[in-house]
């Protein structure tokens, strides 16, 4: 029964063989093997951990030590902390930890099946704890080896196992919050210094990543600084600030980049790009983005042949001929004469077009809807208007959107000289089939210019300069209205690459990449990428109107649908009122006919008694 709780437990954490560290006879070795291989379980014994050395695992790798009575430091000794990392997976078979355990990784997966061994002194000492007893009948427990660097070794109950049930997750979650709870233990975060300097800040250097009117300074520094505070606070740790001179340099001592590598420092408090000799130094925790970098220029302004047509959505136009036809077909039923039912459809047109309408119905209703008609045209060539001096203004930013197609434009290209820019993108080959293309089409050996020329570069309107946009972003205000309005970039380096960033396979490593995964899904890194990140400046002559969308107008189609009811409306009353007049008319004609009869009968009867 022990043996198959052993092997359930090594299957719950995905492990396909495991490590015997037990000083067991040959044949009691044979047996138990045979045990865990009935259970699907291949194992190995050994009575040193210097097999830990020899078998490398490609995958999870399971280790069950058998407690000793008389564990000391000699053996411990000889297991290194990398063989503690999360690719081993520990069981300890006994009734304690060994102390010996207080000095482990923090991030160790060990666990404890407990276990009693109501067995004599001289049986222990005869078999050297080769002998197990057969498992009780009540379950076997297995417990949580939580090693905190400061508060020691405590033990939490995490599952148990039956021969009835099989092995049962009681405490995972439990397990999973003390993992991410370090109890304000300090973390040490290398912040490079940037640009900031005593004396051109009036302040600490603290004072300074947090001073809210600098956020355009040093974004890259600021960004991981504030992730990396954020992911110390995610798992309940203390930050302490570790400044450093340097950025990535692999020649300083006072580097971020060698600190966190060799240990010293435990986050990044700067971004880095992932690159390939990096990644065997550096683990990447949560990728960050808070600027961009590529080609910036000045793109020329193009008509286009369907400019008249852009301004409105197709929902936009397809509504405007929906209240065309209503409008017309109302002009249509309220007209007085055939002549006026003929016009109705060029009433409306004209109208709309802002020409003269000669054809003014009569009538109250006729005249209501040609009201309603000549205020929704208005509307509409107001934001008709508004929309096409809106396009005119945002034409300009029609060029190259793509590396190769900068390669086939007239652009010239140069770049800021800076040790990424040239070690490490352009003077050398990359994988990026666009950007090689590029750089043999255009790349020549004025290439590399100082930020100031490039700027000039730009204003010239024929070189496209590539450069952090933070960095040249600056120099904006020196640019005129109409330079910004044809300001366009190509991003050259993709979002992914650049991270923060703590030592290759620390114990910190795996905790911190559960609360890169949380800032994540929180939003967080997204509001703190978004509060540093620099938008294009804005074009003011394209402020003048905004793409009119169908819920611009749609308070305008409600008040057109409502007038031209209204007028239907009128119509009737108008109908009614006819026909009521057209009655009295009848009867007052037909009293004068009968008073002409009256009068008629007594000039009859005056002329008969007169010849009478």
């Amino acid at each position: 029964m022990l043996a198959q709780a052993v092997v359930e437990f090594f299957k719950h954490k995905v492990v396909s063989s495991i490590i015997v560290l037990a000083c067991w006879p040959a044949i009691e070795q044979l047996k138990f093997t045979r045990q865990l291989s009935q259970y699907g379980m291949s194992a190995t014994f050994s009575c040193e951990p210097a097999i830990l050395d020899k078998i490398h695992p490609q995958y999870l790798q399971g280790v069950l030590y058998m407690v000793r009575e008389d564990d000391n430091l000699s053996f411990f000794k000889k297991v290194k902390r990398v063989h503690f990392t999360m690719k081993y997976k520990w069981l300890l078979l006994g009734d304690h930890v060994p102390e010996a355990l207080r000095d482990i990784r923090y991030d160790s997966d060990i666990t404890l099946l407990k276990w009693s061994r109501n067995i004599s002194y001289e049986t222990k000492k005869s078999t050297n704890l080769a002998l197990l007893p057969e498992p009780p009948s009540s379950p076997i427990y297995f417990y949580d080896v939580y090693v905190h660097p400061r508060e020691g070794i405590s033990l939490h109950y995490w599952a148990h196992w039956t021969k009835e049930s099989g092995f049962v997750v009681t405490h995972d979650r439990e397990k999973i919050l003390r993992r991410l709870d370090l109890q304000k233990y300090p973390l040490r975060i290398a912040t490079p210094v940037g640009h900031y300097s005593s004396d051109k800040y009036d302040g600490t250097f603290v004072d300074y990543l947090k001073d809210e009117s600098m956020l355009d300074q040093d974004p890259g520094i600021r960004s991981a600084h504030s992730a990396s505070m954020l992911l110390t606070e995610a798992v309940n740790a203390q930050d302490v600030l570790i400044e450093n001179e340097l950025w990535a340099t692999v020649v300083n001592n006072n580097s971020m980049f060698l600190m966190v590598s060799n240990g010293q420092a435990d986050l990044s408090g700067g971004v880095l790009r992932l690159l390939l000799d990096r990644s065997f130094k550096l683990d990447y925790v949560t990728p960050l983005w808070p600027f961009r970098v590529g080609f910036t220029y000045l793109a020329e302004r193009e008509s286009s042949s369907n400019m008249y047509l852009e301004p409105f959505s197709p929902g936009v136009w397809w509504s405007c001929l929906g209240i065309m036809a209503i409008l017309a077909m109302v002009e249509w039923i309220t007209a007085k004469t055939p002549k006026e039912k003929e016009g109705a459809l060029y009433t409306v047109l004209t109208t709309w077009l802002q020409q003269d309408a000669s054809a003014v119905p009569e009538g109250a209703s006729g005249r209501w809807a040609f009201t309603v008609l000549s205020i929704s045209a208005m509307l509409v060539h107001a934001y008709y208007t508004s929309a096409i001096v809106s396009a005119l203004m945002s034409t300009g930013r029609g060029g190259p959107e793509t590396l190769k197609a900068l390669g086939d434009s007239k652009y010239a290209i140069a770049s800021e000289d800076y040790d990424y820019m040239r070690y490490l993108f352009f003077d050398v080959e990359t994988t990026w089939d666009d950007l090689e293309y590029l750089k043999k089409k255009k790349k020549t050996s004025k290439f590399y210019q100082e930020l100031e020329r490039g700027v000039e570069l730009i204003q010239q309107g024929n070189t496209a300069f590539h450069s952090e946009y933070n960095q040249i972003y600056p120099h904006f205000k020196t640019f005129s209205d109409d330079h910004i309005c044809k300001l366009q970039h190509i991003d050259t380096i993709p979002e992914i690459l650049t991270w923060v960033t703590t030592t290759k396979h620390g114990q910190w490593t795996e905790v911190l990449r559960i609360a890169g995964s949380w800032l994540h899904e929180t939003g967080l890194r997204k509001r703190l990428v978004n509060r540093l990140r620099i938008p294009q400046p804005p074009c003011r002559a394209s402020l003048l109107a905004e793409r009119v969308k169908l819920g611009d107008i749609a308070p305008l189609l409600a008040l057109t649908m409502l007038g031209a009811i209204l007028s239907v409306v009128l119509l009737g009353i108008e109908i009614m009122y006819a026909k009521a007049k057209g009655r009295k008319l009848q009867e007052g004609d037909a009293k004068h006919a009968l008073q002409d009869n009256d009068d008629s009968s007594e000039v009859t009867d005056v002329v008969c008694n007169y010849l009478a």
